[in-house]
């Protein structure tokens, strides 16, 4: 096979969740210049129509919107039957759906020592089990064709605790489940990837660090001094990563957690 044509996606389906957040039109746009047909998928489905109504208007007709509940099992069924009934096979999943701070649950300011049990249980839901449940219905599909790739994305503080010292006064929060919850995404990774690479199906993580949505200073100096490339990431830094996953460029990357941070976690 020609190098260029490892990373070709022409006529492979994909789903994106957490379609009407940060990443997920990135994401998106990476698998469809690849030549990829991409469901962009989120519960919040006007948001997602929007944003996907916008990126249409560009050229990318192969990008679709579609409503999702990632917590609720019945839904990704009704993703699945959808999809499969129009195009007869689903090559590509991406986890990309979580609570973040650009779409807080609601006590997600909370402190540790006042934290809800019902919001740990909800951050865990959002971030962690919907992966589960979607490598269930989505991957199982995969399985049962023997071919396909996941890639489920962490966050940095899936690798390292946060560094608590730069929030106070910023308007930003790390709470205790979203670092943990994300510590889980790359266990679940490791877990599911060695179950089935024999199978024909890829299982992966992706990492991005700290991504810019108009932060500013004191966090955005503090984050910039802190991070070696001086500088948080731009959103479509993370393209490159994505299409290395999702393609056959990473046919024997098995249970590999890629971090995307300028350096964050290295030191």
């Amino acid at each position: 096979m020609n190098t260029k044509d490892l990373f070709d996606l022409s006529g492979r389906v994909a789903i994106v969740t957490g379609g009407a957040g940060l990443l997920g039109s990135e994401h998106a746009i990476a698998l469809a210049d690849h030549g990829a047909i991409v469901y962009l998928a989120d519960i919040n489905e006007q948001k997602c129509i929007e944003i996907v109504t916008d990126i249409q208007s560009n050229g990318y007709n192969n990008i679709h919107a579609q409503k999702l509940d990632v917590t609720d099992k019945n839904s990704w069924n009704s993703l699945l039957h959808h999809v499969l009934n129009i195009h007869g096979r689903i090559d590509i999943l991406i986890n990309n759906a979580a609570y973040t701070n650009q779409s807080k649950s609601i006590a997600f300011e909370a402190g540790f020592e006042n934290y809800p049990i019902e919001e740990w249980n909800a951050m865990m839901n959002v971030n962690l089990t919907s992966m589960f449940l979607g490598c269930q219905v989505i991957g199982g599909a995969m399985v049962k064709k023997g071919m396909g790739s996941i890639i489920n994305v962490s966050s940095l503080y899936g690798v390292v605790s946060p560094n608590h010292g730069i929030y106070p006064g910023t308007g930003i929060f790390q709470p205790v489940a979203y670092t943990v919850s994300k510590h889980g995404v790359v266990a679940f990774t490791k877990y599911l990837a060695t179950l089935w690479a024999s199978k024909g199906v890829k299982v992966n993580a992706l990492t991005p660090g700290g991504v810019f949505n108009n932060h500013t200073s004191p966090f955005l100096e503090r984050f910039s001094n802190i991070n070696p490339s001086g500088r948080m990431g731009r959103r479509d830094e993370l393209r490159g990563a994505v299409i290395y996953l999702a393609s056959d460029a990473s046919s024997y990357t098995v249970g590999h957690n890629l971090i995307v941070d300028g350096g964050w976690t290295v030191v």
